[in-house]
Formats: structure tokens, C-alpha cells, sequence
């Protein structure tokens, strides 16, 4: 299967909008440069800032999947997880979930991760194969303490939450953070072998996920347009093969 490389798009597109061809039951991606991805699933992210979503129309809309905020921290539940999960489920409409994280050191990754686990059992999320990504962005404090600034920090923190993820069974886990925090606060190897999914916005996608050799994720917009959401929504091109489980219900 080629994927992320260079391929020859079919004509038959049934279901075109901007960069997106729809042909003989899958996407293609053509980037600006005339490279071809493919094939690829159309994918949006969202949380409580999309609010309520119509995700009947989402459906009907040819979005391929959604990467649903469970929440932030520790027992900071997303406003919208319960309702986003329920409509994704009633709509058969695979699914994977991510945590924005607000780890300082080891011990606070560890009770995201273990709050995470609590949400997967509170709602019912039995697949181990489901996609789960740990969202690694840069501030600058939480709740008085001071953030991480370099790789090797984050490294020890991302190596905690995959730690007990990994441990309770959960086998679909990476990270998921921006192309320059990759390239600056990230940039070890280790983080670099576990990033599946890069937000890099432009019609060409430039970061090569280096020492990475999983199914890889590119965002490549916030300010995407879907029926049934009020508003801008990110989306991104993935690779088929994250949704290997039982949420890919069509």
C-alpha cells in the first residue's frame, strides 16, 4: 500500500472539495506541488470549542473519522466529550480520542494517564487498538508551575504516560504536537519515533517524520469548513491503517 508518497490519482472524483478527490471508495490528497497522497481518510479534531455538532451532516459530509478531546490535565473532562462520543457512535463514525496535556513533570503525566484510563472505562471504550494521541504543546506555566522547555523533559514526561497507557493494554499510542515544537523544544529522537501526528499548515506537507515508521497524521488546517459545524474545524490527512479496531464502524 502506498501511502504518503507520490501516487497517480483517478478521475473519477465524486466527492471533490479543495485538495480532497473521492474515487472508487477512497480519498487522494494532491498538495500544491502536484504530489499525490493516497490512500488517505479524511479526518477532523474537535472539542468543546466546537460546541454542539450535527454529526448526522458531519457524516453525510464524507469526513472519514474524528479525534475526539477527552479532556485537559486531570479530571478536566472536555464540555463536549460525552455528546461528541455519543454522536460519533450513533452515527458509526470511527473514532480516536487525544488529551491536551498540561505535564510539568513525570508524576503529573502519570495522573493523565491514569485519568485517561478512567474516562475509557467510564464511557466504555473497551478497544485497545483505538487511537489515542497525547497532546504536547508549549505554554508557558499551569497552575504556577513552570512548563518544560527542552526535549530531554518532555522525553521523560511523554515516556511516563505511554508507560502506564502501554501497560494497561492500550497498543495505538503516539503524540501528537506541532512542526516547529518538534523541531525545537521536542527535537530527540526517542520524541521523534513516537510523534504519529504533525500539525504543519500549508497545502504542502514538509515535515518528513523522521525516525518515525508507523501510520503517520497530518494536520494541515484549523480553519477547515464541515457541514454540521458552526465554525472552523481542524482537519487533517491520515493514513488508513490507525483505525485498526473495533471504531471503525461505518
Amino acid at each position: 500500500m502506498v501511502v504518503f508518497v507520490p501516487s497517480a490519482c483517478s478521475g473519477d472524483t465524486t466527492r471533490n472539495s479543495g485538495p480532497w478527490s473521492y474515487a472508487h471508495g477512497e480519498y487522494s490528497f494532491t498538495q500544491s506541488d502536484g504530489k499525490v497522497l493516497q490512500p488517505v481518510i479524511k479526518v477532523i479534531d474537535v472539542s468543546e470549542h466546537q460546541k454542539s455538532i450535527d454529526w448526522q451532516k458531519v457524516k453525510q459530509s464524507g469526513v472519514d473519522a474524528a479525534i475526539l478531546r477527552v479532556g485537559y490535565g486531570y479530571g478536566n473532562e472536555d464540555k463536549y466529550f460525552k455528546e461528541n462520543l455519543a454522536g460519533a457512535r450513533v452515527n458509526r463514525i470511527r473514532y480516536g480520542l487525544y488529551l491536551y496535556s498540561y505535564a510539568y513533570d513525570t508524576e503529573f503525566a502519570r495522573e493523565e494517564a491514569n485519568y485517561l484510563l478512567k474516562e475509557l472505562k467510564k464511557y466504555s471504550i473497551t478497544d485497545t487498538d483505538v487511537p489515542i494521541f497525547y497532546d504536547l504543546e508549549h505554554t508557558e506555566t499551569w497552575d504556577g508551575h513552570k512548563m518544560p522547555t527542552d526535549a530531554a523533559a518532555y522525553e521523560k514526561i511523554a515516556k511516563a504516560f505511554f508507560e502506564v497507557l502501554e501497560n494497561a493494554g492500550y497498543t495505538n499510542v503516539g503524540i501528537y504536537t506541532y512542526a516547529n515544537n518538534m523541531t525545537s523544544r521536542m527535537n530527540s529522537t526517542w520524541l521523534r519515533a513516537h510523534t504519529s501526528w504533525i500539525a504543519s499548515y500549508g497545502d504542502v506537507l514538509s515535515y518528513n517524520f523522521k525516525d518515525y515508521s508507523g501510520p503517520r497524521a497530518w494536520q494541515y488546517t484549523s480553519t477547515g469548513r464541515v457541514n454540521g459545524i458552526t465554525g472552523n474545524v481542524d482537519i487533517s490527512v491520515f493514513e488508513p491503517t490507525f483505525f485498526t479496531g473495533s471504531t471503525i464502524t461505518r
